[in-house]
């Protein structure tokens, strides 16, 4: 019986560590990877955070953080894509009054005072492409409805 505990672990663990998806994420709700283009990545989330439709079609060196449980609105989530393209048309400038939640690594050490509100997502310039996080703080949705609104 003591042989067959570990090798049942094991065969848990297993399938977990070929899918990529951490024993650390699985420990604390969480997704992350990387991605070789924002094909793979829309492939990859797997999580109610909102969709980062922002990131650009030509980007590359994806990486991503995102929780795995919650409501799409209120999920959070990191991205980090290297790119030379804009953001689509309809992101709009606006004060930032949240940050991202995971303060991985790759994320930018200082955050400017302002971002880009691209759908639920902030996002803001980074060397060799953008960062973005989601939700959005109450304000800067309620700053959102409003510009939508007018």
């Amino acid at each position: 019986m003591r042989r067959i505990a570990p090798a049942l672990g094991l065969v848990v663990l297993l399938p977990l560590l070929l899918t990529g998806c951490g024993v650390q994420d699985l420990l604390q709700k969480q997704t992350s990877g990387t991605a070789d283009s924002r094909d793979a990545l829309e492939h990859a989330w797997h999580t109610p955070a909102s969709q980062p439709d922002w990131v650009p079609a030509d980007a590359k060196r994806i990486r991503y953080v995102a929780a795995t449980n919650g409501p799409a609105d209120e999920t959070p989530a990191s991205v980090r894509a290297t790119t030379r393209s804009a953001l689509p048309d309809d992101c709009t400038t606006v004060p930032r009054h949240s940050l991202d939640s995971f303060g991985e690594d790759w994320a930018p050490s200082k955050v400017p005072d302002t971002v880009e509100r691209c759908g639920n997502w902030a996002v803001v310039r980074v060397d060799g492409g953008w960062f973005g996080w989601t939700p959005l703080s109450p304000r800067e949705r309620a700053e959102r409805a409003t510009s939508e609104a007018g």
